[in-house]
């Protein structure tokens, strides 16, 4: 496993809570759905956080979201163009296999900052067969919108209409059945995964079709 340090190139502000920390490559080599340790190189306090940017970007991007009483969100905030970090991976097996880079139906489903690993798979893998399920809180929470093709984003917010959809994914998915053949990611935290898992099998999705990465 990598373990290097890292320049921040850029803070991109995405809402009060939520930001992109755009670091240089390094040489940082990873497959699009895989994850990256944080590191303070001076605490040693790390945290994981999924890989925004695609594996042919000439920056190591991650979107972070502020998190109350979260000391290292906070530490991350605060971080300034010139920081160092230690960045440590790449990790993780949430990455796309062969049937859906030939092609397979492919649907995403993301809540909050779970949309980090989709962001990557689209950005490197323009050509993939996908729709994609963004559940959020508040209209202004679409990270990256622009990154996806307007027919295959669909916006769900649950606290305040003005989206796609006004509800939460699973309500969307109990009104809009699923193929058998389709191959599901879910990103999210695990309430969402648990409860879209039952709704996906119920349309006789099988286990194998339905792959799964909780954020805490």
């Amino acid at each position: 496993m990598n373990k290097s340090l890292h320049q921040l190139l850029a803070v991109e502000e995405l809402t009060p809570e939520t930001f992109v920390l755009h670091f240089e490559r390094n040489g940082f080599q990873f497959k699009p759905g895989q994850y990256a340790v944080l590191r303070n190189p001076e605490t040693g306090e790390a945290r994981e956080y999924s890989i925004y940017s695609s594996d042919r970007d000439e920056r190591l991007s991650f979107l972070i979201r502020k998190v109350e009483f979260g000391d290292f969100s906070r530490y991350l905030r605060h971080l300034l163009p010139g920081s160092t970090l230690q960045i440590e991976g790449p990790r993780g097996f949430f990455v796309l296999d062969e049937q859906v880079l030939a092609g397979q139906p492919t649907l995403l489903i993301a809540t909050g900052t779970g949309i980090s690993p989709f962001h990557s798979f689209v950005q490197s893998y323009p050509e993939l067969n996908y729709q994609l399920l963004h559940g959020v809180h508040f209209p202004d929470e679409a990270y990256g919108r622009q990154s996806y093709a307007p027919e295959r984003y669909q916006l769900c917010t649950s606290r305040q209409e003005g989206s796609d959809y006004f509800g939460r994914v699973t309500y969307y998915l109990k009104e809009h059945p699923v193929e058998e053949d389709t191959i599901c990611y879910l990103c999210g935290n695990s309430e969402m995964i648990e409860e879209a898992t039952n709704i996906l099998e119920g349309y006789g999705l099988s286990p194998e079709n339905i792959r799964t990465e909780v954020f805490f």
